[in-house]
């Protein structure tokens, strides 16, 4: 406890100081004979208390009163007027600039020490309370931040509900959409093998028709039956048909292949339930399923480029993986998008190995990534998407996926205008025998 007494005679500031060591008050005593000398100590040191002389040359008490009160953290130091003075004018004037208390002059000591203790006291509870709001404050903060978190993880958790209900329902309509593709399939093969059968009909009578045609055949009735058939193969095109029929069914069963494939990477996507299922697979079909569930995304903006190497296989979670393709994959046409630029822009993929790692580069030329925020991508909830077009949870999740959960490595280097690289690594182990 630090008591600072002000008063321009000696022998009152050493009589008020012998006071309080004879009544053993525990306080280091500061003295200081002129308003100027207090007001350095108050801006040097700590005060606790401050036993002020109203009465001063050059800078008197009230002025230094103001002083003290226009200084934020002495707001709560009592301040303790010394006055000798009668007229009750200058006492009204010290509690309106902020006095505490009061002693009178000459000093007598029972009253002196009265009123110092009484502001000990004012100021250990003016300090106690204080160190009680500080700690409410921390606590808050505390708290705050807590509940931060709380909303943040709610938030997470139900993102990936969301997810989880979003492959739920690729499941269901690839499994809606599999069963028609069943029968279409099956119907389009055997309807292949009955044209052929026709066609090797229609080839037949083709022949007959040409073998009459040069024959000469006295019946009038063949002959307008002939007409007939020459007119009729002319307006239907009968020519063309037979040589385009062919080509026709080659395309629906590319057709139906390519849904299937679709259908397949749908049902791969959407498989949540298996958040522990590692197995072997060839990276390079992850990246062709994933190509065609962007395709769309993509399609008339951007050209997509593919340079897959022959990998070996990889220890992974499909989904998982896929969910990681899928998300920087939409990053890309997204960020080449949000250009409106009249040329095409461009995706390159590119797949390879070395001695420890498979390594596939997603590069794109969009707008790229700027430096000072390229350190925070991979942060939950981070974004530079508008509000509600994004959750800045996909990059988070595709870190953790790569990096916890597959012990691997995800990448990214960028510059302004030029575009981004993302580059995923995972670990090769060796299947076991």
């Amino acid at each position: 406890m630090n008591i600072l007494i002000v008063d321009d005679t000696k022998f009152n500031l050493e009589y008020a100081k012998n006071i309080l060591i004879e009544n053993k008050i525990n306080c280091h005593i500061l003295l200081a004979n002129s308003g100027k000398k207090a007001l350095n100590l108050l801006a040097a040191q700590t005060i606790d208390i401050v036993i002020l002389d109203i009465v001063m040359p050059e800078i008197d008490g009230l002025e230094v009163l103001k002083e003290i009160r226009k200084d934020e953290k002495h707001h709560n130091i009592p301040v303790i007027m010394f006055t000798s003075l009668t007229d009750k004018q200058a006492l009204k004037k010290s509690f309106e600039y902020g006095a505490t208390d009061f002693i009178n002059k000459p000093i007598e000591p029972i009253e002196f020490i009265s009123r110092v203790k009484s502001a000990i006291s004012i100021r250990n509870y003016a300090l106690y309370l204080n160190e009680t709001l500080d700690t409410i404050k921390e606590q808050n903060q505390e708290l705050l931040s807590l509940n931060k978190k709380l909303q943040e993880t709610q938030f997470y958790l139900v993102q990936k509900e969301k997810l989880v209900a979003i492959g739920q329902l690729a499941a269901g309509v690839a499994h809606e959409i599999n069963n028609p593709i069943g029968y279409v399939s099956s119907n389009t093969e055997t309807l292949s093998k009955y044209i052929h059968k026709i066609k090797t009909a229609i080839d037949q009578y083709r022949k007959l028709l040409d073998c009459l045609s040069d024959t000469d055949i006295q019946s009038k009735e063949v002959q307008n039956h002939m007409k007939e058939l020459y007119s009729l193969k002319k307006k239907l095109h009968l020519d063309f048909i037979m040589t385009d029929i062919d080509s026709l069914i080659d395309d629906s069963f590319k057709g139906l292949e390519k849904i299937t494939k679709i259908v397949q990477s749908l049902r791969n996507f959407a498989r949540h339930d298996l958040e522990n299922d590692f197995n072997y697979y060839d990276f390079n079909d992850l990246v062709e399923e994933t190509l065609l569930l962007i395709k769309n995304e993509a399609k008339y903006i951007i050209d997509i480029e593919k340079d897959l190497k022959d990998l070996p296989l990889t220890s992974c979670n499909r989904t998982q993986i896929g969910q990681v393709l899928l998300n920087i994959m939409v990053n890309a046409v997204q960020a080449i998008k949000s250009q409106s630029r009249e040329e095409q822009g461009l995706i390159t993929i590119s797949t390879f190995s070395n001695e420890n790692y498979v390594v596939c580069e997603i590069i794109d030329d969009g707008p790229g990534i700027p430096k000072d925020i390229i350190d925070k991508i991979f942060n939950p909830f981070f974004t530079t998407k508008e509000v509600g077009s994004g959750t800045g949870l996909g990059l988070s999740i595709s870190y953790d996926i790569i990096v916890n959960k597959h012990s691997g490595e995800l990448l990214v280097s960028s510059e302004v205008d030029q575009g981004t690289t993302f580059t995923i690594k995972l670990p090769i182990k060796k299947m076991s025998s």
